[in-house]
């Protein structure tokens, strides 16, 4: 697996879960480095700083300041061009947010707290 200039992007406004996540993503990708924000503002500032990168995108939507949504709009308008693989990663289980995930080209699957290993296996990188 070629993994050069790939990078995961946790952002949860939780550490803990954070924490946790990075802990199940190591399992898997050992050798991808992965970065935590704990906030959509966070995060875009990173991809801002670092474009040439390629990121599997973990994001939560119900975020203080800048929400998941919020973030995937910034996304849309100007930083669509870059190679981003966006997975919604939440507790939600509002029939709202999971068609609104369904309906967004930039979005790839909407996943339930806390990512689990099996989910992982099924993602390509």
């Amino acid at each position: 697996m070629k993994t050069r200039n790939r990078e995961i992007l946790l952002v949860d406004d939780d550490r803990i879960i954070n924490l946790i996540n990075t802990k199940v993503v190591k399992t898997q990708f050992p050798e991808v480095p992965i970065k935590a924000v704990e906030s959509g503002k966070q995060a875009l500032d990173y991809i801002s700083e670092n474009p040439q990168k390629k990121y599997l995108i973990f994001l939560d939507i119900h975020m203080p300041q800048m929400t998941g949504w919020d973030f995937i709009s910034v996304i849309k308008e100007k930083l669509n061009s870059l190679d981003l693989q966006i997975h919604i990663l939440t507790s939600s289980i509002d029939s709202t947010d999971i068609k609104k995930a369904k309906e967004s080209d930039q979005v790839l699957s909407y996943l339930l707290k806390p990512l689990k290993v099996d989910v992982l296996k099924s993602i390509a990188i």
